[in-house]
Formats: structure tokens, sequence, C-alpha cells
């Protein structure tokens, strides 16, 4: 009879303490900080509003938890990336997951399949290069993004690797041939060769460098439960989220 009131009582703490915790979620979801960055077709600013694949698939998320739709910092990656990184609450998005990011933040998705690319220009006078294999010129890759660690990855030479602040940068590179070689994610690279200025620009792709998928980042500092929550809610809605992704050209 001990026994069974000893085991009744750890069950009524128990949901005691995961009622608690639920009553408490939208506050400790409204405390985060949300960062994201300027990606299309994954987020970007359209007449000064925060759109893309992703911003779409967060809302749907949100509206599940029944929490208001949070003011989200656009900042550049290496700063969002590094804010992540201290003791204040956020979630960052989106991030694609990596052996070396696994222990650094806890992770709430898929949002979408991504790949990385190396490429050069038409005149650049390489027509092969194998990065697994070959480490003799300098590739340009982002900062703390998937285009760094997937050179990383292949054992690419930290010396070799040249890295930028942002995507912007790294094209404005290619554009003016600063260097050979170039590591690209598909998203931006697929939105930047509709542009005028690159419409034309003989690029050409010499490998495939990963396949990644891109997931919500939280800090360490978020209540494992916030993760859990975001989690069901997103597995919720993954109909919305498929058709959100075929609309923008994306796959999950």
């Amino acid at each position: 009879m001990e026994l069974a009131l000893k085991y009744l009582l750890r069950v009524a703490l128990l949901c005691w303490s995961c009622l608690a915790q639920a009553d408490e979620l939208p506050d400790m979801l409204t405390q985060l900080t949300v960062m994201t960055e300027d990606y299309p077709p994954l987020n970007y600013l359209e007449n000064g509003e925060l759109t893309g694949a992703s911003a779409e698939i967060l809302h749907l998320v949100y509206t599940k938890l029944g929490v208001p739709f949070p003011d989200i910092e656009v900042l550049p990656w290496s700063r969002a990336y590094h804010l992540l990184q201290t003791d204040r609450p956020g979630m960052l998005f989106t991030m694609s997951r990596t052996s070396a990011r696994e222990n650094l933040f806890q992770w709430a998705g898929p949002t979408h399949a991504s790949r990385t690319f190396l490429v050069t220009y038409g005149d650049s006078g390489i027509d092969r290069y194998d990065p697994a294999t070959e480490h003799d010129l300098p590739v340009v890759a982002v900062k703390s993004d998937v285009t760094q660690y997937a050179m990383q990855e292949l054992g690419y030479p930290e010396t070799k690797i040249e890295l930028v602040d942002s995507n912007t940068t790294l094209f404005h590179m290619l554009l003016n041939k600063r260097e050979q070689l170039f590591s690209v994610a598909d998203s931006p690279f697929g939105v930047i060769r509709k542009t005028e200025d690159f419409r034309d620009f003989p690029f050409v792709v010499l490998a495939t460098t990963r396949n990644s998928q891109g997931y919500f980042a939280f800090s360490q500092a978020v209540d494992p439960a916030v993760v859990r929550a975001f989690q069901q809610a997103l597995d919720s809605v993954r109909d919305e989220q498929l058709a959100i992704l075929s609309k923008y050209g994306l796959n999950y």
C-alpha cells in the first residue's frame, strides 16, 4: 500500500509539473530573441516586411501554438550565430544541422532540404576541381555558414578558406572575379542567378559538396520544453509546410 501511495504521489507531481510547464510555455516563447538573416527565398525583406518560405512556416507554428508572432531581428549571419551561443534565450532560422554544430544548439525541424556547391566562372581556367582531394586554391565561403562547414568537412585546409561576412559579399566577389573558387548554398545561389547582374554570368558548378537540411536552432539557454512544443507544432503542420516549400521551389 505504501509503495502504491508513493507511486501515485510521483504521478501526481509529474502531472502538476507538466501542467505548470504548459502554462508557462507562452511566456517562455514570447521571451525568445528570434533572429534570421536576409537569405532569399527562405527569409527576406519585401517592402519592409519579412517573408519567405521559412518565415511562412514559422507563422504556421506560432499560430498552432496560439502565441503572437514575434518581432524578428534581421541580422548578418555571423552576428546572429554568435548571439545564439550566449546565455540569452534565442532562436535562429534557418540553420543547416551539421556535426560541428550539433551540441551547440537545440533543434526543431527539418524545414527544407539544401545543398552546397563549389562554383567558378567560365573563363577562370578551371574545368575540373575535386575539393576532397585538391587543396591548391583559396575558396571563398561565408563565415559560420554551411558554406564554410561544407569545405571543412571535406578536409579543406583552414588557411585556404577565405571567409566573408555575407552572401552579398561573396557574390560581389564572384561577379568581379576576385577569386576563382566559391562555396555557395543552393537557396541564395538559385536566387542570385535570376538577377539582372548574374542572368548571363557564366557559372560553372564544379562539385556538390554537401547535402543538408535546415532547422530552427535554439540556444542552450532555452528550456527544452519549449523546443519540444515547437517541434510538435511543426510536425502537426507538415502538409501546409510542404505546400509552402513547393510554392518557393524548395524540397523537404
